[in-house]
C-alpha cells in the first residue's frame, strides 16, 4: 500500500469507527483542535447518507417525521457503510432492517419497501415492451406453450397492506398494527412513469411461476394450486398493457 493509500485508509477509519490513528494525521490550532476537526467530516459523512435515506426513501420519512426518521437512519448508518458508488441504491435493506428493529414500525418498513422499489423501477434499464396485439395475433392453442420475457424494471414484493395507503396519504405518524395482513405489490415502469399496485393471491402466483420460466401452461397447471385459464388470461393482457412483458416466445412442446 503506497503512502497515499495508507493515509487515506486512516483518515477513513477515523470517520467511519473513530480510528485513532487518523489524529496522527490531522494537524489542530488553539481555536480547533484535532477531534473537532475530524468530527467536521465524521458528521458530514454520516449526514450525508441520512439524507440519501430521506431521499430515496421519502414517504417513510413523511409518515414517521422529520425527528423519528433521522433517529433511525442514523442508527442505520452507523452499522451500514455503503458498498456502491451510488448513494441512490444505499440502503436496499433499509425497510427489513425497519422490520427487524421494531414490530411497531412493519407499516412503515412496508412504505418503505414502496419507496425503493419505485426508485428501483425508475432506475432500472430501458426496454421495449410488447403491445396486445402481439399476444392476439397468437392462435388460441398456442397460448399454453408461451413463455415470457420481462421488462428489467418489473419487480414484486410483499407489503403490509395498510402500507398502501399510507403510502398515499403518509402523514406523520410512526406506528401502526404490526398484525396488519399482508399482500403482493408489483412495481413497474410505463412512458417513463413509475408505478406501484396490488395482486390477488392467484395473480401473484401465476406470475411468480411465470418469471421462474413456466410455459402458461406450466404455470396454470402449478402443482399444488392450480389456477384456472380465465383467470390466467385478464391477467396476461393487463401485465401486457402495463408494459411488464418485454417478449413472448412459444414453446412447442410446453408440458
Amino acid at each position: 500500500m503506497s503512502a497515499l493509500a495508507a493515509l487515506q485508509q486512516r483518515f477513513l477509519d477515523g470517520v467511519l469507527a473513530d480510528g485513532p490513528q487518523a489524529a496522527d494525521d490531522i494537524r489542530g490550532t488553539p481555536a480547533f483542535a484535532v477531534d473537532q476537526r475530524l468530527a467536521v467530516y465524521a458528521n458530514a459523512y454520516r449526514r450525508r447518507l441520512v439524507e440519501a435515506l430521506a431521499s430515496v426513501f421519502e414517504r417513510c420519512a413523511q409518515m414517521l417525521g422529520e425527528d423519528a426518521f433521522d433517529a433511525l437512519a442514523l442508527a442505520y448508518v452507523e452499522t451500514h457503510p455503503p458498498h456502491d458508488r451510488s448513494l441512490g441504491r444505499y440502503g436496499v435493506d433499509f425497510p427489513e432492517w425497519l422490520r427487524a428493529r421494531d414490530p411497531e414500525l412493519a407499516t412503515a418498513a412496508g412504505v418503505a419497501t414502496i419507496d425503493a422499489g419505485l426508485r428501483r423501477a425508475f432506475d432500472a434499464a430501458d426496454a421495449e415492451p410488447v403491445d396486445r396485439a402481439a399476444l392476439l395475433a397468437l392462435p388460441v392453442m398456442a397460448w399454453a406453450g408461451l413463455r415470457f420475457a420481462w421488462v428489467p424494471a418489473l419487480a414484486t414484493g410483499q407489503v403490509e397492506a395498510a402500507a398502501i395507503e399510507r403510502w398515499r396519504e403518509p402523514g406523520p405518524n410512526g406506528v401502526e398494527d404490526s398484525d396488519a395482513p399482508i399482500t403482493a405489490i408489483a412495481f413497474g415502469r410505463r412512458d417513463g412513469q413509475t408505478f406501484f399496485r396490488s395482486m390477488a393471491a392467484s395473480e401473484a402466483l401465476l406470475l411468480e411461476r411465470l418469471r421462474c420460466g413456466a410455459t402458461l401452461a406450466e404455470a396454470c397447471a402449478g402443482e399444488g394450486l392450480p389456477i384456472p385459464l380465465e383467470v390466467a388470461a385478464p391477467a396476461l393482457l393487463s401485465w401486457i398493457d402495463e408494459g411488464w412483458v418485454a417478449r413472448l416466445a412459444v414453446d412447442t412442446d410446453p408440458m
